[in-house]
This record gives C-alpha cells, sequence and structure tokens, in this order.
C-alpha cells in the first residue's frame, strides 16, 4: 500500500510539472497572439544586459532589457522583450536579442489597451513558445509512458493466461 501512494504521489508530481508546462506554453502563445493586435507606440531602451549564469547543471543565458513607452498620457517602464521568452544554453541566441537591443535604441512597443502597464516588444509566435510547447507534451507522454509500463508490470498474468489451453498440469 505505501508503495502505490509514493508511485501515484510521484508520477502525479511528474505529470503535474509536464501540464504547467505546456499549460504555460499555450498561456504565452495566446498572449503573443493578441499582442499582434495591440497599440504600437515608440519606445526606449533604458537597460540592456546579458545574464549567464552557471551552475552544476550547465550554463544559461538570458538578455534582460527595460524599455520606457508612452501608452495613453502615461510615462510606463516595461521589461517583456516577448511572451515565453526564457533564459536557455543557446548563448548566440540570446547575444543575438542582445546585440540587437542596446541602450537607447528606438523601438516599437505594443502595449494592452485594457492595460498599459503590460507590453511587449516581440509578438506572435517565437522558438521560446514552441519549445515550452514541445518540451511540455514530450515529458508529460514520457510520464504517462512511465505509468503505464508500472501498470503493465503489476497487472500478473491473467490476460496471458486466459488465452492459453492447458491440457494438464504436471
Amino acid at each position: 500500500m505505501g508503495g502505490s501512494v509514493f508511485l501515484t504521489l510521484f508520477f502525479g508530481l511528474f505529470v503535474a510539472i509536464g501540464i504547467g508546462i505546456l499549460g504555460y506554453g499555450f498561456h504565452s502563445l495566446n498572449q503573443a497572439r493578441q499582442a499582434a493586435h495591440w497599440p504600437t507606440v515608440e519606445g526606449r531602451i533604458t537597460s540592456s544586459d546579458f545574464e549567464i549564469d552557471s551552475d552544476s547543471d550547465g550554463t544559461t543565458y538570458r538578455t534582460r532589457v527595460a524599455y520606457d513607452y508612452n501608452a495613453m498620457g502615461r510615462v510606463m517602464t516595461g521589461k517583456t522583450i516577448a511572451f515565453g521568452y526564457a533564459g536557455s544554453s543557446s548563448e548566440k541566441f540570446h547575444r543575438d536579442v542582445y546585440n540587437a537591443l542596446p541602450v537607447n535604441t528606438q523601438v516599437a512597443v505594443r502595449y494592452d489597451p485594457s492595460n498599459p502597464e503590460r507590453s511587449v516588444l516581440s509578438f506572435g509566435v517565437n522558438n521560446s513558445i514552441i519549445f515550452m510547447i514541445i518540451f511540455g507534451a514530450i515529458w508529460t507522454f514520457f510520464t504517462f509512458g512511465l505509468i503505464a509500463i508500472f501498470w503493465l508490470g503489476g497487472q500478473g498474468a491473467d490476460k496471458l493466461l486466459a488465452n492459453m489451453i492447458i491440457y494438464s498440469r504436471g
């Protein structure tokens, strides 16, 4: 009984993680598509940093920016490059983003008219969103595959024996 509860909790956690990643990916996709229809104003990059984070799992890179823009008569500060944008191990990808967005660069900023403090520089589907959706799907399907293997392994030989004719036992 204890092992069954442990496996349920263990696999439940992994399923929840996969569904969470998928949910975040689809949420980012939805936001990115909505942003295509938001008003666009001119903005200016006020800070730009290339971050490198190294630990025992490897090195990840990320570009962080801040930009000012004027929406609905108010000066706002945004920090979102693109919905779903996150650090990764691809230095070239993040270095290219960083190099494109130095301080004082004039950029187009899209802002949410229902919440002008929410803004983004890039809209639409991007590689970060695609990666999250694919990774979340693979994680979730792999976890369900492991669940199926454990479940089938504990079923015994009943189905195999049900399709067998035994004339006599020795």
